[in-house]
């Protein structure tokens, strides 16, 4: 896929956005709530996969969806019946959620997951990972994702060796993220990201078949397994990323 571009966009940009689009169609995996980009079944995805790896996840996804099926079905249904079809996910407070979820979209929003960021934040659950994941799958807005799959492959591929969970790198990160969105293609960008985190840039990396490879600047320097680091840095460097954006 090509990626939109503007003056403002390096050809290494350019080229790291279609070898990360190029490898997500060739290697990503087949899973329902890939099969259509419906607002609703994004959200309840993007919900139970918080603390639950996606095999523990998918059996209990797909009952969950023929029971309710909608926002409507969740809002009807009684919380002992939500918490049954849960079951086997642990973290309950997060189905309780959805249900008051559903009940706002069926109250303020006529049933459908808002298009707009601070409106998808009001929803209970929903934070700004959440929100940026529905609206750029679902709907195609530029919002980019940041979970620590992410962190893990920014980190890596710009050589940041603070630590991804301090207020500082995290806000790095965030923007980094954000410039390096795909910007007609956000969803396919964002799951791609999370998908080469989530099988190849792995805590032991897998060089050899990421599309990063040559790029890498922490393969470079051999500090792959190294970063993220795993606790605070001291010496944080202000890094100046103008040669790619």
């Amino acid at each position: 896929m090509k990626s939109k571009t503007n003056s403002n966009d390096s050809k290494l940009l350019i080229e790291l956005r279609e070898k990360l689009l190029s490898w997500f169609q060739k290697n990503k995996r087949e899973l329902p709530f890939r099969i259509n980009k419906n607002a609703y079944r994004i959200w309840v995805s993007e919900i139970m996969l918080q603390q639950t790896r996606v095999a523990a996840m998918l059996p209990i996804y797909e009952t969950f969806l023929k029971r309710f099926p909608d926002p409507k079905a969740l809002q009807d249904a009684s919380e002992e019946e939500v918490m049954k079809y849960w079951k086997g996910l642990g973290y309950y407070s997060r189905a309780r959620n959805l249900k008051k979820g559903a009940g706002l979209l069926i109250e303020k929003y006529e049933g459908r997951f808002p298009e707009c960021y601070e409106e998808a934040l009001t929803i209970p659950g929903v934070g700004s990972y959440t929100a940026s994941a529905v609206l750029s799958i679902a709907y195609g807005k530029p919002y980019a994702v940041l979970d620590g799959n992410v962190k893990r492959v920014l980190s890596r591929l710009f050589l940041i060796e603070s630590d991804p969970n301090s207020s500082s790198t995290n806000q790095v990160l965030r923007d980094l993220a954000q410039k390096f969105l795909t910007p007609n293609a956000p969803g396919d960008h964002n799951e791609a990201m999370m998908e080469l985190g989530a099988l190849v840039c792995i805590p032991v990396p897998n060089c050899s078949v990421c599309p990063f490879e040559n790029h890498c600047e922490a393969k470079r320097v051999g500090k792959e397994k190294e970063i993220p680091a795993t606790k605070s840095v001291e010496n944080w460097v202000d890094l100046d990323l103008n040669f790619l954006f």
